[in-house]
């Protein structure tokens, strides 16, 4: 079992240090970019659907706008929670405890419930 737990956590800290230092280096391209255009325009606060975001913050990486760069850093925390509880389904699905399975799979199920009902306005 310590097995198992010790899998769970290396997975855990690899996902978190990923997408920490995504976040970090998107946020200080995004900061690099606003002061290198000379402050021109306020970075945007994101806003619309989480698609539109994401779509969004592509587009406007490609034409090297820093807000797109921050929002992605955003889009990335916003993310890791959903990354974790991915892996932890992943690491039970392994070892056979279907009752970590069954509950992270309820748990990604109301999240992702939670999210179309709040990209829908419900």
């Amino acid at each position: 079992m310590n097995e198992i737990v010790r899998e769970r956590r290396l997975l855990n800290i690899w996902i978190l240090r990923v997408s920490i230092t995504l976040c970090a280096l998107l946020i200080a391209v995004g900061l690099a970019m606003f002061f290198v255009h000379g402050n021109t325009s306020m970075p945007a606060t994101p806003s619309g659907s989480l698609r539109e975001m994401i779509h969004t913050s592509i587009q406007g990486s490609i034409g090297f706008h820093a807000s797109a760069f921050l929002d992605a850093a955003i889009i990335v925390l916003l993310l890791t929670p959903m990354a974790r509880l991915l892996a932890g389904i992943y690491v039970s699905a392994r070892v056979r405890d279907w009752l970590y399975v069954g509950i992270g799979v309820v748990v990604l199920a109301l999240v992702v419930i939670g999210v179309v009902a709040g990209q829908s306005g419900v």
